[in-house]
């Protein structure tokens, strides 16, 4: 690394990078790691940012053991910008996803409960699994209840929502008036449309199972919406925009939210796939535009339907499936007999929290 004050600003050369990063003064005081500016136990901010001399200079500049010194004239405390910092303000790495649409293609094998409930390094090897493919599987769990608190909480903690925390999946089941509780063919979807801030993930732990069918079904909604990108941009440009209501409604619940089919990040990168036709509720668009986003919506759905792109399997008993529900689709194929999941939604927060600690991913 290799730091110099550049007239109004602070240029820094960073390793790997071929053109220099520059940094208004202010910037500089204002992100100091120096102890009086951030506290070094939880990174908090300490600086009083609105008092800092909007034309402030630096009287030097040195580089001391990979972390860039600046002295100011008045007294002020050292500013210090170690690597950490920098890193922030890098380009972003590329992202270690691998999108599929050919689900043969696949080869994701189950780990084992036992050593990802235990073991640091076997959670982060199915941490990378599930950020790289949108979901991962585990063999050997424990087939009651409990087991899925126990999963949710080596991950981060329950979300609860009106399906209380971990809950119970079968045609059994009656306290909730969703189609998620039957026999029948579930087309692939994502859940909490009607959620303001959608469940990140979710996961199954097959507790009983006999009968025919009921295969779990996956779809990378990702790689979706990247074959309509190349195919239609228009299409994919009307799905990022326009804002879809979705709804869920049973005695004393009425919930409501509406965002983009297609969410974009910052930089303009697919971060969201809401696509649930189930609980789409009622809006209307003035024309030509409500007839654009009808085609488009169609167009991402029948890349959604392409059997060929879902990836199934026959959960047994001991087997958990977990995916990322702001990627992956899910959908089951029509059963008989009995058919028993126990289940969570975790936060994407709290999964990219794991990932960081777990593999160190940013």
């Amino acid at each position: 690394m290799r730091a110099e004050a550049a007239g109004a600003r602070l240029r820094v050369w960073v390793d790997g990078q071929d053109a220099a990063i520059e940094f208004p003064w202010f910037w500089v005081r204002d992100h100091s790691e120096d102890p009086a500016s951030l506290d070094p136990d939880n990174l908090q901010r300490s600086v009083d940012t609105f008092a800092i001399d909007p034309a402030i200079q630096p009287s030097s500049v040195e580089l001391i053991d990979g972390t860039i010194h600046v002295a100011w004239p008045d007294g002020q405390p050292i500013s210090l910008l170690g690597p950490s910092t920098l890193a922030w303000c890098l380009p972003p790495a590329p992202a270690t996803r691998t999108l599929w649409r050919d689900a043969d293609s696949l080869d994701v094998r189950p780990h084992e409960w036992s050593a990802v409930m235990a073991d640091h390094e076997a959670l982060g090897a199915w941490l990378i699994d599930i950020d790289t493919h949108g979901f991962g599987r585990l063999a050997g769990a424990p087939t009651d209840a409990a087991a899925a608190t126990a999963l949710a909480d080596r991950l981060g903690y329950v979300r609860h929502t009106i399906f209380g925390g971990t809950w119970t999946l079968s045609s059994e089941v009656t306290a909730h008036a969703d189609s998620a509780y039957g026999a029948d063919t579930l087309l692939p979807h994502t859940d909490g449309s009607y959620s303001h801030d959608g469940p990140g993930l979710q996961f199954f732990v097959c507790s009983e199972r006999t009968g025919t069918g009921g295969e779990s079904v996956l779809v990378d909604g990702f790689a979706a919406a990247a074959a309509l990108a190349a195919s239609d941009p228009d299409a994919f440009a009307v799905l990022s925009e326009v804002e879809v209501p979705g709804r869920y409604v049973e005695d004393g619940v009425y919930l409501v939210a509406r965002r983009p089919t297609i969410r974009l990040d910052g930089n303009g990168d697919v971060q969201q796939i809401t696509l649930n036709n189930y609980d789409r509720a009622p809006f209307v668009l003035p024309e030509p535009t409500l007839s654009k986003w009808y085609r488009a919506y169609a167009a991402l759905h029948e890349l959604v339907r392409e059997e060929s792109s879902w990836w199934t399997t026959r959960l047994e008993p001991g087997d958990v499936l977990l995916f990322d529900n702001w990627r992956c689709l899910h959908g089951r194929l029509a059963y008989t007999g009995c058919r028993v999941f126990h289940g969570a939604y975790l936060n994407h927060e709290d999964f990219e929290s794991r990932l960081r600690t777990a593999v160190g991913a940013s």
